[in-house]
């Protein structure tokens, strides 16, 4: 593996946990009562312990947020 293709996977990898941290702010602060009012009624130290979750799986958690968290069933 050569430095620049190392260097290209790190940038690729630390755009997207970016993105998922600006994801989690926005979606703790407007998307978590459209899925759970109560996680939403509940302590900031509650929504720091989900936050990291909310980083590293932020396209699922967008997609239930934009989706309604409804469930498809086959």
């Amino acid at each position: 593996m050569t430095v620049e293709l190392a260097q290209a996977v790190l940038d690729v990898i630390g755009a997207y946990f970016a993105l998922g941290a600006v994801f989690a702010v926005v979606f703790l602060s407007f998307g978590l009562r459209r899925l759970d009012p109560i996680a939403a009624s509940g302590p900031l130290r509650f929504k720091l312990l989900i936050a990291p979750g909310i980083v590293a799986l932020w396209p699922v958690m967008l997609s239930m947020w934009l989706f309604g968290g409804a469930r498809r069933e086959t």
